[in-house]
This record gives structure tokens, sequence and C-alpha cells, in this order.
């Protein structure tokens, strides 16, 4: 499994992204669920070229892109970001969330620096929260009827991990991922 920065990703496998966002059960945990175009989809691409409030990583398994890992809101004061991801509908379930989430948390703690990472979570979605739980986050609150889906609001789910809780929670989890066999 590789994480490469996107931007330093070959059009081939930047354009593939765009396609594995536009699946209909990745875009119905999303904030927006419209489908991505080409233009919006380059325009983003662009977007992210020297942003050091974000870093969006293609995730490469055998040389294909099977998911999108990212640190967003990055605050190098306060070193505290948001991070998120999302994966080929085809592989979800069969561990590599796990690996993912592993692999970010290691990376914004270490390589990035942070002190203290955030996600939010539909609540339409209680598989994402219970395994960002397992990986040591912390419910910090829930944003009551916060995002409008297909007419419904829909609750969302606020959640931190610090630094010192990955590193206690870390040795345990390592054992389960390699288990998974990816790192």
């Amino acid at each position: 499994m590789q994480f490469v920065p996107l931007t330093e990703a070959n059009p081939a496998i930047q354009a593939h992204v765009r396609t594995l966002r536009n699946q209909d059960d990745v875009r119905k945990y999303m904030y927006t669920s419209h489908e991505i175009s080409d233009q919006e989809h380059a325009n983003w691409l662009t977007s992210l070229k020297g942003n050091s409030r974000q870093q969006v990583f293609v995730v490469l398994k055998e040389e294909r892109a099977v998911g999108v890992v990212s640190l967003n809101a990055i605050n190098t004061v306060q070193k505290t970001a948001d991070w998120a991801f999302y994966l080929d509908v085809q592989l979800q379930g069969k561990g590599l969330g796990s690996v993912v989430e592993f692999w970010m948390l290691d990376y914004a703690f270490a390589e990035a620096g942070l002190e203290k990472l955030n996600c939010e979570v539909l609540a339409s979605n209680p598989a994402v929260v219970k395994m960002h739980q397992k990986f040591g986050f912390e419910l910090e609150g829930v944003r009551r009827q916060n995002i409008l889906k297909d007419g419904e609001r829909i609750d969302v789910v606020l959640l931190g991990i610090t630094r010192d809780e990955w590193l206690a929670k870390r040795p345990a989890l390592q054992k389960v991922v390699e288990r998974i066999g990816a790192i």
C-alpha cells in the first residue's frame, strides 16, 4: 500500500480519483452528494497546489487508486487538523479502512507534527464512527440536524484524538493492522 500526494500522482490516477468520489456509496456519506464534473475536479486539483491548509493523498494498491485520505483545516499554530477518507466501494469492509486510518494517525502525529486530530462523520454512517472509536477517537459532540441530504436533516458526529492518546493506543492496533497484511 502506498500513500502518494494527489498533486504528484499521474493524470490517470488523478482522473480515477474523481471516479471513486462519484461512486453512489461514497457520495451518500459526504457533505455534498452531487456528481463531481470534470471541471469541478480539475479546479479542486488546482486548489491543492501550494495549499498549506490541506494535504490530500491517493491510496494506491498495486499501482491502482483505491481511495483518498486527507488532512484539512491544518492549523500549524494550534497543531490541529481535520481528516477524512473514502475508499473504492468494492474494497470496503475488507480492512483497508483500518490500514488507511492507522497510516493517517501515524502521519498526522509524526510527519505532520500535529497534536490533535478531528473528524466529522454523518450520523447515517455508524460503522465509520465505530471504527474511529476503535482507533482511540473520542466522541466530542454532535451537530444536530447539521447537513441537508436528500431533503432530510442529518446529524454530524464530532470525534477527536490527541497525539498522546494515539501513542497509547497504537501498539495494540499495529498488531491488528499487521494481521490484515497491509503494513
